[in-house]
């Protein structure tokens, strides 16, 4: 199940890596091996409100999300299947009897609605809440605003994220059919309550992971960038080609996805069986 969270995660960064390699994300400058800091007076946003923030965000970075959303829907569609099997085995199943259910694509459709615009409104947010936190404390240091502004840009995703997660994991574990029946009958059980049913366990998994994964791929990707300077000598910028970020995405990755595999499966378990733990994190743990 750990392998399953991250080879989705490492095709999703060579997917981005690839389609936006100038994208200057994943450089070590000679600014930042000194420590610049970083002002939020410098920001051409700063003057502005969070709703502006967010759409000038979103209209500035349309290449970037437009290739973020290829990537993204991509490595959902063709790791589908396996995090079909992930679900059913959360639950109890077995490998074999997991297979033998089939239906290993249903709920596919449901899971690309939510997933896109989650990484718009999570990329948005961030900037306005980052912009917000710059202002505010001018005096910490920017990397843990930076951290908290995703984990708060995450919270703000989830709200859009969760019901479809709830329906794809009800459809995975062969609760219904089809999309359709899905939606009808856990409105009809438990109203709009029901497409939020789990959302703690989410949250409990989404917030740790999200620490773990900004903080290892930073340190390994600054690790990896000094060693190929080293190797090669240079004074110059260096940048992650692809197979790099796949490699440095494949540590993170790794790392926070074994450190968080059992909070995955309390997220499963509260979005398919959530009355019978009672809704709570700590009945399901």
């Amino acid at each position: 199940m750990i392998m399953t969270l991250n080879i989705k995660r490492i095709l999703l960064f060579f997917l981005m890596h690839h389609v936006l390699s100038s994208n200057g994300r994943n450089t070590l400058t000679v600014a930042r091996r000194a420590n610049v800091p970083l002002s939020s007076s410098s920001s051409p946003t700063s003057s502005l409100g969070p709703l502006q923030t967010f759409c000038k965000t979103i209209n500035d970075s349309r290449r970037h999300l437009a290739a973020a959303a290829a990537a993204r829907c991509t490595s959902i569609f063709i790791m589908y299947p396996i995090d079909t099997l992930k679900t059913r085995m959360q639950m109890g199943n077995k490998f074999m009897e997991s297979m033998q259910k089939g239906g290993l694509m249903r709920g596919v459709g449901g899971s690309l609605v939510g997933q896109v615009p989650y990484g718009v409104l999570t990329f948005g947010s961030y900037e306005v809440y980052k912009e917000l936190l710059l202002k505010n404390f001018p005096q910490a240091k920017p990397v843990f605003l930076y951290a908290l502004s995703a984990i708060l840009g995450d919270v703000t995703g989830s709200g859009w994220l969760c019901p479809s997660e709830v329906v794809k994991q009800q459809l995975q574990a062969g609760m219904y059919s089809s999309t359709g029946e899905a939606i009808s009958s856990i409105w009809k059980k438990r109203g709009l309550r029901g497409f939020y049913q789990g959302y703690m366990g989410g949250l409990a998994r989404d917030v740790p992971f999200r620490v773990a994964q900004l903080t290892s791929y930073e340190v390994v990707k600054n690790m990896y960038l000094r060693a190929k300077q080293r190797r090669y000598e240079s004074t110059e910028e260096i940048s992650l080609s692809p197979v790099d970020s796949a490699v440095v995405g494949a540590v993170a990755g790794t790392f926070s996805s074994a450190i968080t595999a059992p909070l995955d499966k309390i997220k499963t378990l509260l979005m398919t069986e959530g009355p019978k733990y009672g809704g709570s994190v700590l009945n399901c743990a």
